[in-house]
């Protein structure tokens, strides 16, 4: 069901649009899946160019090198922290948009009965 603006009280700004809220909600939560799909060859592919990098060169290189394998380890659990994390907040954010658009129809249902 398409929902318009909702405006508490009809004073002030728009409250929320929750056709559009929703739908950014569920393209959040598809990134989110979406993410931790293609992280596995995403890892794998990264596995394969350190294996094949050959820095050391010059002092930029060695210094990069030494930065990214110090938070190697850090990076590899964050990235594994993304999809569930985002999947997370769409889940919240379209409970949100549902609750939001109840009170607003049981808002509108109590203002018709005044």
């Amino acid at each position: 069901m398409s929902h318009g603006p909702i405006n508490f009280g009809g004073i002030g700004d728009i409250d929320m649009y929750p056709d559009q809220t929703g739908a950014l909600m569920r393209r959040l939560e598809a990134a989110g899946v979406a993410f931790g799909s293609q992280l596995p060859t995403l890892l794998q592919t990264i596995n394969r160019g350190e294996q094949e990098a050959n820095t050391g060169f010059d002092t930029l290189s060695k210094n990069f090198r030494l930065n990214y394998n110090a938070s190697a380890n850090q990076l590899k659990t964050l990235t594994g922290n993304v999809q569930p994390m985002l999947v997370r907040i769409a889940t919240e954010g379209i409970r949100v948009v549902a609750e939001y658009v109840q009170h607003a129809e049981n808002e509108a249902a109590t203002m018709r009965r005044v």
